[in-house]
């Protein structure tokens, strides 16, 4: 799915080790029923994006929750209940609305991914915004 290589962690763990190793948070919101969620995993076993997403994904506390594991507070669903969602938090878990997915036709589900390009576009935008610096990926490698 998204990958056995990456470090996932709980949800009820996520803001504590972001406080004790001064990360953003990625917080992916999934069922495992939802056809639109399957495609996203589905896409992501390319190379390309995999080692990508391995590769940003190191510079971030990941969170996968999946089905009952979803945060149910307001502040995780800012423009609804759809899924898949991914929500960029800071270190605190308070959500940075400001990384969304730019695409003019998800201006409604602003946190909904079809593709991988869309999510490495905004990791990226995110460590940017930190000052966080990812020498070894080139430009190219966000050109799908």
């Amino acid at each position: 799915g998204f990958g056995e290589d990456i470090e996932w962690v709980k949800w009820e763990d996520a803001v504590e080790t972001a406080l004790e190793k001064n990360k953003p948070i990625f917080l992916l919101i999934h069922k495992s029923w939802c056809h639109a969620c399957k495609a996203l995993k589905k896409t992501f076993q390319q190379s390309n994006a995999r080692k990508a997403f391995k590769i940003l994904s190191e510079y971030f506390v990941m969170v996968n929750t999946e089905d009952d594991e979803e945060p149910y507070e307001e502040e995780y669903r800012p423009d609804g209940k759809y899924i898949p969602r991914l929500l960029f938090l800071d270190k605190n878990g308070d959500l940075l609305p400001e990384f969304v997915n730019k695409k003019a036709e998800y201006k409604n589900y602003a946190y909904y991914y079809s593709s991988p390009a869309d999510v490495l576009n905004s990791m990226k935008d995110v460590l940017e915004s930190f000052d966080i610096e990812v020498c070894f990926i080139s430009i190219k490698l966000f050109q799908f």
